[in-house]
């Protein structure tokens, strides 16, 4: 099995993330998606405990950004909710606007972690552009047709891979 599916972290849920580990790694940016990584698809602002999740990363001094493949104003209703900027429509695991992100953030995508639930988006993005790549388990189980379709797929690679 190809490691280009394999995350650097695994993760319950965003709020699990070891911050002091990864600023010590030289993580200096985060790139999230949004459904079912920070909120449900059912949620089209942030919750207060995410605006407050984020609010403290940014004490800490990191930048973010919101990249995610759902459609552009959806990802400008939630990004707006939390003041971020942000690219829908970004067709992940293409590199294209994860890269500008990172640019846009003034940082390397070696020194930014992207954070996402889904393996043949969020990872593999991720790790072709050799982000520090953060798997969360999906929030909810309630999405569309194609992502349960992959979600097939992607149990077999976490079977494989003991998760």
């Amino acid at each position: 099995m190809s490691s280009i599916f394999l995350p650097d972290i695994f993760a319950e849920t965003v709020y699990d993330i070891d911050l002091d580990a990864l600023k010590k790694e030289g993580i200096r940016g985060f790139v999230f998606d949004i459904d079912n990584t920070l909120v449900t698809y059912a949620d089209p602002i942030a919750t207060e405990r995410v605006v407050n999740w984020l609010e403290s990363l940014r004490k800490l001094g990191f930048k973010l950004y919101i990249v995610s493949n759902n459609d552009k104003e959806r990802v400008r209703i939630f990004s707006e909710s939390v003041n971020l900027p942000h690219y829908g429509k970004a067709l992940k695991p293409l590199s294209r606007y994860l890269k500008k992100a990172c640019r846009n953030m003034g940082i390397t995508p070696g020194e930014a972690a992207l954070v996402g639930d889904q393996l043949f988006t969020d990872i593999w993005g991720g790790n072709l552009l050799k982000m520090k790549t953060i798997l969360v388990k999906p929030i909810s189980e309630v999405e569309d047709g194609f992502v349960k379709f992959k979600r097939r797929f992607e149990r077999r690679i976490l079977r494989r891979m003991n998760r």
